[in-house]
C-alpha cells in the first residue's frame, strides 16, 4: 500500500497504453518516503524564509541599534548637532535604501536562477549571500565601510530565499494554496527578527555577537535546506519537464506549455503585470507614509499618534494570521475571485485612511495587514497556477522589478503631499487607481470561461477516460495550470478508494 504500482492503483481500474498513460510515472514510487522528504523541504523552507527573507525590512529596530552604537557618527564632526545628527541618519537610511532597491533590481535575476539552476543550487547561493551579509554586519563594528554592502548582500540573499520558497507548493499540490500563502506571509513575519534582536541587544548581548550568532544560524539552516531540496530535486525536474505540455493531459493552448516570451504576450500576463505595478507600490506607500498620515490626523484632532504608530509597526507583521482565510478563499472562490476580493480589501483600508480618527487608523492597519497578506499570496498563486513552475520565478521577478521601478515615483508624490500639508489628494488618487482592476479581471474571467467551453468537455468521455485524465493531471503535470484541480482530483480518488474498500469489506 506504500507504493503506486504499475497499473494497480487501488480504487482506479487498470489502464492500458491505449489510454495514454506514460511509462515515466508508471513505476514503483515510494510514497511514504516521498511524503517524508516533502515534509522536510516544506519545514526547512518555512523556517528559512521566516529567518532570512524579510529580515532586513525590519529596519526600524536595526536603525535604533546602529544609532546606539554610533555608526557613522564621524559625519557629525563639526556640525554642532547632538547624536544622531542629520548626516548620520541620512547615511544609515541610505544603506537601507540601497539594500531595499537591490531587492527589486535583482528580482528577475533571482527568478531566472531558480528557474534554470534549480532550487538546490539556488539555496547554496542564497546561503552564501546571507552568511557573507551577516558576518559583514558583525565585522562592520570595526570597519563601517562594510555595513552597506553587507546589508545589501543579506537583502539580496533573502529575496532569493523567498523565490526558492515558491517552488515547494508544486511538490505538494494538495497544499498548493496553503503553502503559497504561508511563503508570502512569512516574508512579512520575518520583519520581526530585527526587533527580536533589538530586545536581546537591550538585555546586554553585544551588537557583533548578535550578528555572529545569526551567521551561525545561517550556516545551520541553509545546508539543511539544500539537503532537503537535494532529496526532491529529481522529482522537481520531472515536474518541470511535464509542465511543458508534452503529454495529452495538458491542453495544447495551456500557458504552462508555452515559453516565457509567448506567456508575456498574453492577456493573462498583462492583467497580473498591471495588478502588481499598481498594488505593490500601494503597499509600500502605506508602510512608508502611515506615520505621516497619522501625524496629520493627530495635528487636526489634538491627539498623540505615538502609541498608534507603535502598534501599527507591531500589527503589520502578523498578517500571516490571515493564511487560513486566504487558502479557503482560493479553494472556495477560485483565484480570479480572490483577486477581486483582494482589490476590495485594498479599497477598504485606503478609504479608512481618509477618516480623521486615530482609533479608526488602527482598524485600518488590521485591514491593511490582511490585505497585504492576501496581495502577495494571490499574486504568487495566480502566477504559479497560470504560468506554471518552469517560468514562475521569472514571471514573479518581472513583476517585482517593474514594481520596484514604480516605487521610484512614490518619492515625489510623498514630497508633494508634505509640501501641500495634506495627504488627502494622494490617498484619493491611490484609491481611484484601483478602480480599473475589477473590470480588467472580469474580462479575464470571461475570456477563460470562453476558452474552457470551447474545449471538448471532459464529461463527453467515458468514465475510465475521465479517471485516466484526472490521474495524469495529478501525477504527471503538477507544474501545470491546473494545480488546484489536481488536488481536488486526488482527494476525489482517495474518497472513492475508501468507499470501495468499505464495500469490499
Amino acid at each position: 500500500q506504500g507504493l503506486l504500482q504499475q497499473g494497480s492503483i487501488s480504487g482506479i481500474p487498470q489502464l492500458g497504453a491505449s489510454e495514454g498513460l506514460e511509462e515515466n510515472w508508471l513505476s514503483y514510487v515510494p510514497v511514504d518516503k516521498a511524503m517524508g522528504s516533502h515534509q522536510f523541504v516544506a519545514a526547512m523552507s518555512m523556517g528559512t524564509v521566516f529567518l532570512f527573507s524579510g529580515t532586513v525590512f525590519g529596519w526600524g529596530a536595526m536603525l535604533s541599534m546602529l544609532e546606539q552604537e554610533n555608526f557613522f557618527s564621524n559625519l557629525c564632526a563639526g556640525s554642532g548637532e547632538e547624536l544622531p545628527c542629520k548626516a548620520q541618519v541620512a547615511e544609515l537610511n541610505n544603506a537601507f535604501t540601497i539594500a531595499s532597491t537591490a531587492v527589486s533590481l535583482v528580482a528577475f535575476a533571482a527568478g531566472w536562477l531558480v528557474d534554470n539552476a534549480g532550487p538546490t543550487k539556488s539555496v547554496i547561493v542564497a546561503g552564501i549571500l546571507n552568511f557573507i551579509g551577516y558576518i559583514g554586519i558583525a565585522l562592520s563594528m570595526s570597519n563601517e565601510a562594510l555595513f552597506t554592502p553587507a546589508l545589501t548582500a543579506a537583502a539580496v540573499g533573502g529575496s532569493l530565499t523567498m523565490f526558492i520558497g515558491y517552488q515547494v507548493p508544486f511538490l505538494i499540490p494538495s497544499k498548493f494554496a496553503l503553502l503559497i500563502a504561508i511563503n508570502s506571509c512569512l516574508f512579512d513575519a520575518g520583519t520581526l527578527n530585527f526587533p527580536i534582536l533589538k530586545v536581546l541587544y537591550g538585555a546586554g548581548l553585544g551588537f557583533s555577537t548578535l550578528f555572529w550568532l545569526y551567521a551561525v544560524i545561517a550556516c545551520i539552516m541553509f545546508p539543511l535546506f539544500a539537503l532537503a531540496w537535494s532529496q526532491n530535486e529529481a522529482e522537481m525536474k520531472q515536474i518541470m519537464a511535464s509542465a511543458g505540455g508534452d503529454d495529452d493531459s495538458t491542453p495544447t493552448d495551456a500557458l504552462t506549455s508555452k515559453p516565457l516570451g509567448q506567456q508575456m504576450k498574453t492577456f493573462e500576463f498583462l492583467c497580473i503585470f498591471i495588478y502588481s505595478v499598481i498594488q505593490v507600490p500601494r503597499s509600500n506607500l502605506y508602510m512608508g507614509t502611515v506615520p505621516l498620515v497619522n501625524g496629520k490626523i493627530a495635528e487636526a484632532t489634538g491627539a498623540d499618534a505615538t502609541m498608534v504608530n507603535t502598534l501599527t509597526e507591531f500589527i503589520i507583521p502578523f498578517g500571516f494570521l490571515a493564511v487560513p482565510p486566504i487558502e479557503m478563499s482560493i479553494h472556495k472562490m477560485g483565484i480570479i475571485n480572490t483577486v477581486q476580493l483582494t482589490t476590495l480589501i485594498g479599497v477598504i483600508y485606503n478609504a479608512i485612511q481618509l477618516i480623521p480618527s486615530l482609533g479608526f487608523q488602527l482598524v485600518g492597519t488590521v485591514v491593511f495587514a490582511i490585505w497585504r497578506a492576501f496581495l502577495f499570496s494571490i499574486i504568487s498563486a495566480y502566477n504559479g497556477d497560470t504560468f506554471g513552475v518552469k517560468t514562475m520565478g521569472r514571471i514573479m521577478g518581472i513583476g517585482f522589478f517593474a514594481s520596484g521601478v514604480a516605487n521610484i515615483f512614490l518619492g515625489p508624490v510623498v514630497s508633494a503631499s508634505v509640501d501641500l500639508g495634506s495627504f488627502t489628494p494622494m490617498l484619493v488618487g491611490f484609491l481611484l487607481v484601483c478602480l480599473p482592476l475589477p473590470p480588467l479581471f472580469f474580462c479575464l474571467q470571461k475570456k477563460q470561461v470562453g476558452a474552457e467551453s470551447a474545449r471538448e468537455p471532459l464529461q463527453s468521455r467515458g468514465p475510465s477516460m475521465q479517471r485516466a485524465r484526472s490521474l495524469r493531471l495529478a501525477m504527471a503535470s503538477r507544474g501545470g495550470s491546473l494545480a488546484l484541480l489536481r488536488a481536488r482530483s486526488i482527494d476525489a480518488a482517495q474518497q472513492e478508494n475508501a468507499t470501495q474498500e468499505l464495500r469490499m469489506a
